[in-house]
């Protein structure tokens, strides 16, 4: 019998009130006398001056706390709260697998032949009990190129089930806490159906969220091993199971997402390993690691406006560009799939020059795998930026919802979109170099008008 009541994480009775968590974070800085009545203002239930308005989701300030008392599970409850109360915005949509005009179900108006068939593929796997599960993921779906026809997937039997949320992990982040749970015990009973006990997670988030977040905060065990595919890249590049035939002698700088600061860090090393041992010289960004800035992904979960919410991701993004670009390096590397997409849709959206690549990628390279590189991301992120266009525009329109269902209906699944005359419109346009200049242009103009993000220090 599982219990239905979520574990308290944050720690009260550790909880000095020294502000130190909100002092410290790279987005918010707050001065410490500001940042003690943040923290009281949330433990005490009142309205939030910055934080819940602010806050990128990060995790850092678990680790600047030095009680451990888990000032980011505060956060999430306030959020949880504020859900409770106001639901979410109507661009949230987007990202909601189980109601109409979610992204992979636009996106299945762009997939290539190819694409279809590997997401079809994974889709429609069915595990047995000595099979190692890959969890492709919500993300990696929307660039299946990443690893599609690599050998890489020749040890797994490769899982994409798009209303598994991840695990809940882009909720959870959200505060969308008692969603996290429905879906930690859907996920459960899949997991007991398959009888298989090795599953290997894309996304480090994942791993987190079904090995930690799952028992300790939503009360709900699994009976599997759970471990990251970036950790299975190592052991195997070690043993020589994976050769590296090409060594990429490439000058790259790695982007720390939020998940990363989970569990100590223990994913920031696993990333810059593999790099290494694929030829990689690493030059680190002014902010890393703790410290590390979001890919933009956070700005949506604090929504203060959802005709902001776009820009305030973007404009987030484009700051963790402007760090990767003073390094100097040739790339930017990035070792979540949640990150590349929007990470791809603001490089191209500020036109930077630096290169950016999945942790996969690069691994494939390396082992002298051959990538359709620029061309198929460019193509990708303007597919996205088309979406994230589209939705928005529809959002202007609609209103504030709860999410009811965390299973899809089979019927209205992912492969069966409408005709979406509007989408395609905006997708064509894009192909002209003319009509995107113009939307850089308009967009970027947006960001600096609409944007919320900017950091407020009390006087």
């Amino acid at each position: 019998m599982i219990k239905s009541e979520r574990k308290t994480i944050f720690r009260e009775d550790l909880c000095t009130r020294c502000g130190i968590c909100f002092n410290k974070c790279p987005v918010l800085e707050l001065p410490i006398e500001e940042a003690k009545k943040e923290i009281i203002r949330l433990i005490e239930g009142k309205q939030s001056k910055y934080v819940l308005s602010k806050c990128n989701t990060c995790f850092s300030c678990n680790l600047y706390c030095p009680e451990n008392a888990n000032p980011y599970q505060l956060i999430l409850e306030r959020w949880n709260d504020l859900y409770n109360k106001r639901g979410v915005p109507p661009l949230y949509t987007f990202v909601c697998p189980t109601r109409q005009g979610n992204i992979w179900q636009l996106l299945n108006v762009f997939l290539s032949t190819q694409e279809k068939k590997w997401i079809l593929k994974w889709m429609n796997n069915t595990p047995q009990s000595n099979d190692i599960v890959l969890l492709i993921g919500n993300y990696t779906h929307l660039f299946p190129f990443i690893i599609g026809g690599s050998k890489i997937l020749d040890y797994f039997t490769p899982v994409d089930l798009i209303d598994q949320w991840e695990g809940g992990a882009y909720l959870y982040q959200g505060g969308y806490l008692d969603l996290v749970q429905k879906i930690a015990y859907r996920t459960k009973q899949d997991f007991d159906e398959w009888n298989t006990k090795n599953i290997v997670a894309a996304l480090d988030a994942v791993e987190y969220i079904f090995q930690e977040a799952h028992p300790k905060h939503m009360n709900i065990e699994h009976q599997q091993s759970f471990s990251s595919l970036q950790q299975w890249l190592l052991d195997n590049i070690k043993s020589e199971e994976l050769k590296i035939e090409n060594p990429l002698n490439m000058a790259i700088t790695v982007h720390d997402n939020c998940y990363s600061k989970v569990l100590g860090g223990k994913y920031w090393n696993i990333a810059r390993e593999i790099l290494k041992k694929c030829g990689c010289e690493i030059k680190e960004m002014r902010h890393n690691k703790e410290d590390s800035l979001c890919c933009g992904f956070g700005a949506g979960a604090s929504w203060v406006k959802n005709i902001s919410i776009p820009f305030d991701i973007i404009h987030e993004g484009i700051k963790k560009f402007r760090e990767a670009e003073e390094t100097g390096a040739n790339a930017l590397v990035s070792y979540c799939g949640g990150c590349i997409y929007l990470l791809w849709a603001t490089k191209e959206l500020m036109g930077s020059k630096i290169d950016l690549f999945h942790i996969i990628e690069v691994v494939r390279m390396a082992m002298g795998e051959k990538l359709d590189y620029p061309q198929v991301h460019i193509e990708r992120a303007w597919d996205i930026i088309a979406i994230i266009t589209y939705v928005w525009i529809l959002s202007l329109l609609q209103k504030r919802f709860y999410i009811k269902k965390i299973t899809y209906d089979q019927n209205k699944s992912t492969f069966r979109p409408k005709n979406f005359y509007l989408l395609k419109f905006i997708r064509n346009a894009f192909k002209s170099s003319l009509m995107k200049k113009i939307f850089r242009k308009i967009f970027l103009l947006l960001t600096k008008l609409l944007n919320t993000r900017e950091k407020i220090i009390p006087l």
